[in-house]
C-alpha cells in the first residue's frame, strides 16, 4: 500500500513540473516580420531570415516599409559576428555599406534565467492535428533595463515570437517567424557580394 501511495505521489509531482527551457535548432531559415511598436506600427520589415548560431552569422533579405507615405526599400543584410562585420546592400542600387554590428549576436533560445509563463495553441486543440502547442517565456534583466518575451513550439523548440525591450539602447523590437525550416539551404547567403569587399 505504501508503495502505491509513493508512486501516486511521485506521478503527481512529475506531471505538475514546469517545462524545461530549450535551445532552438542551431541553424534555420524562416520568413519573418519585425516592427517597432514605438513607431505606431508604421515601421515594418518583412523578409527571409537565415540564422546560424554555430558560426555566429545571420543573413536577411528585407522589404522595409518605413510608413509615412514612403516607398519600400529592399535590403540584403549580412552580419558576420566572428569578423565583426555588418554588410547592408541596397538591392536596387547594389550600393554596399560596411559597418560593425550594433549589438552582440542574439540567440533565438530560451534564456537560462527565463521564467515559464504558459502554454498556448495556434489553431484549434479541438481538431485532431489542427493546432500547434507553444510554450511562452519571459526574462527581465533589470541591471541592463532589458525585458524579453518569446514563444517556442513545445516540440523542437522552434521560435515563433520574440519581443525585446530596452529603453536605453534600441527601444523595442517585435519579431515573428513562420515557415521555419532547420538547416541552411544555401550557405552562399552569408558571403558578401564583390562590391562589399573592394
Amino acid at each position: 500500500m505504501w508503495l502505491a501511495l509513493g508512486l501516486l505521489a511521485l506521478a503527481s509531482v512529475s506531471t505538475g513540473q514546469l517545462p524545461l527551457r530549450c535551445d532552438s535548432p542551431s541553424q534555420w531559415e524562416a520568413h519573418y516580420e519585425m516592427f517597432d511598436p514605438a513607431e505606431g506600427h508604421q515601421f515594418r520589415v518583412y523578409g527571409r531570415y537565415h540564422y546560424d548560431k554555430t558560426n555566429l552569422r545571420k543573413a536577411r533579405f528585407e522589404e522595409v516599409d518605413e510608413g509615412r507615405n514612403s516607398s519600400y526599400r529592399y535590403l540584403e543584410v549580412i552580419e558576420l559576428y566572428r569578423e565583426n562585420k555588418r554588410y547592408e546592400i541596397d538591392v536596387k542600387t547594389r550600393q554596399c555599406v560596411v559597418t560593425t554590428p550594433s549589438h552582440d549576436f542574439h540567440v533565438h533560445d530560451v534564456p537560462l534565467e527565463a521564467t515559464f509563463r504558459s502554454y498556448f495553441y495556434l489553431g484549434s486543440s479541438a481538431v485532431e492535428e489542427g493546432s500547434i502547442e507553444f510554450s511562452d517565456w519571459s526574462y527581465n534583466w533589470r541591471e541592463r533595463s532589458y525585458y524579453w518575451e518569446g514563444s517556442f513550439t513545445t516540440h523542437g523548440c522552434i521560435p515563433y515570437r520574440s519581443n525585446a525591450f530596452n529603453h536605453t539602447t534600441f527601444g523595442a523590437r517585435f519579431e515573428e517567424f513562420w515557415d521555419v525550416t532547420p538547416g541552411i539551404s544555401d550557405p552562399n547567403v552569408f558571403i558578401p557580394p564583390a562590391q562589399c569587399r573592394s
